[in-house]
């Protein structure tokens, strides 16, 4: 029953050929903005970085990466504001004996799964880009790991978004959170304002926020090369960090907390 319910959700998403295309496209967007619009200015704001270009580069698809592994998970849960909406969440309930919160399980599941595949196509296109730039190949170790680091994301993100999509009502309430997401992501990953520009109490906030610590792990893998030619205090600005420990503590315990308030929240 489970594994039907999963997979009726996957077909659904599957048949919105539309859906799929745009779900894609905005996740383009941000690394086509990125390489027309704004690479020459950030290689420029960087002059006594050696090798610059691929510095900015590759700091700029680690922060792409993670903001794409946060708000991909979300999208799952359209069907299931559609379900609530059309007053499906009952019938399965009483028609296949799910309970509320085994209901809430499996959309989690689906956003983990549709998170993982977007965000693996996403990964897949930035490490071509790198390697088709810098005549290179970009698919070694750190590609594995920057997908490990970042499934993690993907699950607390899931379980993240099944706890607020509880006390949403509205299909209206769902685009506006979605709209939000896309940005705030992108400024609580480091990556739309570097980490040293953020206020003080920002960087207190991003320090235990799961898709910053994810971010400046997956920077610090990706930039291997640079972490030893470049000033610490460069780095810690820009939102790099090595501390592998810490981030993964931070993630599992934003985890596990979304995870039980889940179980003790009701729909």
């Amino acid at each position: 029953m489970y594994l039907k319910f999963i997979e009726r959700n996957l077909r659904i998403y599957l048949k919105d050929k539309m859906g799929i295309f745009f779900s894609f496209l905005g996740m383009f967007v941000s690394l086509i903005i990125y390489i027309f619009f704004l690479r020459t200015n950030l290689i420029d704001s960087l002059p006594t970085i050696a090798h610059a270009d691929k510095f900015t580069d590759t700091w700029m698809v680690a922060g792409l990466i993670s903001i794409v592994a946060l708000t991909t998970p979300l999208n799952a849960f359209g069907q299931k504001m559609e379900d609530r909406k059309n007053h499906k969440l009952n019938d399965f309930k009483v028609n296949n004996d799910l309970k509320a919160n085994s209901l809430n399980w499996l959309y989690t599941l689906t956003a983990i799964i549709g998170g993982a595949v977007s965000t693996i196509v996403f990964t897949i296109l930035c490490f071509g880009y790198l390697s088709i730039r810098y005549h290179e190949n970009a698919f070694n170790k750190e590609f594995v790991l920057t997908l490990l680091f970042n499934l993690l994301l993907i699950t607390f993100s899931a379980n993240f978004f099944a706890l607020v999509t509880k006390y949403l009502r509205t299909m209206s309430s769902f685009s506006a959170l979605s709209t939000i997401l896309g940005t705030l992501a992108g400024f609580l990953s480091g990556t739309y304002i570097v980490y040293d520009a953020l206020p003080n109490f920002m960087r207190n906030i991003v320090n235990f926020w799961p898709g910053y610590q994810i971010a400046a792990i997956t920077r610090s893998e990706m930039m291997h090369e640079f972490t030893t030619t470049t000033p610490q205090n460069v780095l810690v600005a820009l939102g790099v960090s090595s501390n592998v420990e810490k981030a993964i503590l931070v993630v599992i315990g934003a985890t596990i907390v979304s995870m039980v308030l889940n179980q003790l929240s009701r729909e």
